[in-house]
């Protein structure tokens, strides 16, 4: 009778582990993976002072990956899309609608460590990624283009 219940208490606690439709893990590329992403960046917040950890967006992740294959096409880095789109003219097509949004691009850092810490050696893209009106982010890549987006909700 014992060994029944433990048996079924495992199955149920493994059930319990496993992810919810729908939330399971997010690839940005096939090179790393979101969570990944955002350990790194709120490391990067909390040693700015900012405390509170930025959260993932399927919209801006969607905007993010939309430029960072568009950056890729035209083999370019710029903020601005092919068809002459903004970072706001991108989250809105996202159907985004945010109150603060800033954006890094990157190209040739290898990988998501080296690109954070390219980022963080820069002063202007730092003071994006240390920006405490943001609190959801995307992160993508494509080819060798990175793209970050960050923004608040309205």
């Amino acid at each position: 009778m014992t060994i029944r219940i433990l048996g079924i208490l495992t199955i149920a606690v493994l059930a319990a582990c496993s992810p919810a439709p729908g939330t399971e893990r997010v690839s940005a590329g096939g090179s790393f993976d979101i969570a990944s992403a955002g350990t790194q960046l709120s490391v990067q917040r909390g040693q700015g002072g900012i405390i509170r950890p930025l959260s993932h967006s399927p919209a801006l992740q969607a905007a993010a990956q939309s430029h960072a294959d568009d950056l890729s096409r035209m083999n370019a880095l710029t903020h601005q899309g092919s068809d002459g789109a903004a970072l706001n003219d991108r989250l809105r097509r996202a159907g985004y609608s945010a109150c603060a949004a800033v954006e890094n691009v990157a190209n040739d850092t290898g990988d998501i460590r080296a690109t954070i810490a390219q980022w963080m050696a820069s002063p202007d893209h730092r003071a994006n990624i240390l920006n405490p009106q943001v609190t959801q982010f995307g992160f993508a890549d494509s080819g060798t283009y990175w793209v970050l987006v960050m923004a608040r909700p309205c």
